[in-house]
């Protein structure tokens, strides 16, 4: 009877809060003067990353409220430096002593022990204990911070833990999340996780038409409808006016590749087709700017093909040491691949800059990147993974001053139009407070479900 009673008292009061809560939300969404976001990320500032940081900036400049966490600290050789912490503050959840974390999950519970409880199911459900013990304490972390500031939105970038905690929070609270998926966070998770983490979310961003069309046969139509594809912008005024465009390249013309040193890059390519370049008599140098794990391979390579003098590995650079060499480039190139296990790039930022500097660029028609490179418009693009497709471009570039000119100034026209971070910024906010669609309701599809969706599409590839 007493327990009867306990049960009935604990349904009514979480009915009641849940009442006043969604209540709070609308009325945060329709009041155009509160509009408060959180960005959740796995971890921040990452070197790697810095279209979060200026899309965060953009948001900001535009009027929204931004509070950034991060489950973790970056590590040492990943971190961003250069101002950042001056530019956002960041909260990091693994900084919260474990006890403290525990003790807010214990209250969580208390003030709707059903809703906690059914949360913390579906958590164990699709993590492994450890890490579904880990994140719904910083999801309770996350949510008592964010009830008390009146934050109307959760918006993760990456489909990976910060996704997951986004949800979690959600399930606890009802404040709807998105997030943005890029690349790796698509190809290297399964597609029943992406299902799942999509069922819930008010939206869900990506970085090109052809992720969007992959996420999409994930799920079932009414879900595919909120999939959109916002292109990753660059913040514009962080580039120099152009200078006039070399038809004639320097004495010895330098070729740059600006990225990190994984195998999806194809820097492997790069490097023997500029042994081909070198057997043909050209003279230049190929610089490949950024670090990672393929470096040790990436100079055991450059030795043993004698290109020590003409390719060289100059390790992680800055913005401005980035903008210098490319103000001295005769050409950007970036061979992507997609890799054994599925990895591949989204549309990478290194082109993007360099087709605003107006420089030619050299790709590979792999995901994204017909996208921004449109063959003999703005660009060339080879297959992935062919040496001499890729050799007879570059040499093409060095022999054709009016072809470098002619694709550069159309590359710069192409930035100006589709890949603004102030005009895909918007496009954001939009989304972020689009209230035909607030409050989402809380649905969970089974878990099955999920997975026959994503088996089918995996069948299908």
């Amino acid at each position: 009877m007493n327990l009867s009673i306990i049960t009935v008292a604990s349904i009514l009061v979480e009915g009641r809060r849940q009442r006043m809560v969604e209540a709070r939300l609308m009325h945060s969404y329709h009041n155009t003067k509160q509009k408060k976001v959180i960005y959740l990320l796995d971890s921040f500032p990452v070197l790697s990353q810095t279209f979060v940081l200026q899309e965060i900036l953009e948001l900001q400049r535009k009027g929204l409220a931004i509070d950034v966490f991060s489950l973790f600290v970056p590590s040492s050789g990943e971190v961003a430096t250069g101002g950042w912490s001056t530019k956002v503050s960041v909260t990091y959840a693994s900084h919260q002593p474990r006890l403290s974390l525990l003790a807010l999950a214990i209250r969580r519970f208390f003030l709707a022990p059903q809703r906690f409880l059914r949360t913390a199911l579906l958590t164990m459900a699709h993590h492994n204990p450890r890490t579904a013990i880990s994140y719904l304490g910083y999801s309770a972390f996350v949510a008592d911070q964010i009830e008390q500031q009146g934050i109307a939105h959760i918006h993760a970038h990456f489909a990976m833990g910060g996704a997951s905690v986004a949800q979690i929070v959600h399930l606890l609270t009802a404040i709807p999340y998105s997030f943005t998926t890029h690349a790796y966070d698509i190809y290297l998770t399964r597609g029943s996780t992406l299902a799942y983490k999509m069922c819930m979310a008010h939206f869900v961003a990506t970085c090109s038409i052809y992720n969007k069309h992959y996420l999409q046969k994930l799920v079932d139509q009414h879900i595919g409808k909120r999939i959109h594809c916002i292109y990753v912008g660059l913040n514009l005024d962080l580039f120099p006016a152009p200078t006039g465009i070399a038809t004639t390249p320097a004495k010895v013309p330098l070729i740059v590749a600006v990225s990190r040193l994984v195998d999806k890059k194809g820097l492997l390519y790069l490097v023997l087709a500029c042994h081909v370049l070198k057997d043909q008599g050209y003279n230049f140098t190929c610089r490949i700017v950024g670090e990672g794990p393929q470096r040790p391979f990436l100079e055991q390579t450059i030795r043993q093909l004698a290109l020590t003098e003409s390719v060289e590995l100059f390790g992680a650079a800055t913005h401005e040491q980035v903008i210098n060499m490319y103000q001295q480039a005769a050409i950007v190139t970036l061979p992507c691949i997609i890799t054994t296990n599925g990895d591949r790039d989204g549309i990478p930022n290194a082109l993007m800059e360099a087709l605003y500097m107006r420089i030619p660029v050299v790709s590979t028609a792999v995901s994204g990147i017909p996208e921004l490179v449109s063959e003999e418009r703005n660009g060339l693009l080879v297959p992935p993974q062919d040496t001499s497709a890729l050799a007879a471009a570059l040499a093409r570039l060095l022999d054709d001053g009016a072809l470098r000119s002619r694709l550069g100034q159309a590359g710069r026209q192409t930035i100006i139009e589709r890949f603004d971070v102030a005009k895909n910024a918007q496009y954001l906010i939009d989304l972020f407070f689009d209230t035909e669609q607030l409050p989402m309701p809380i649905t969970i599809p089974p878990r099955y479900e999920a997975e026959r969706l994503a088996s089918r599409y995996e069948q299908q590839i």
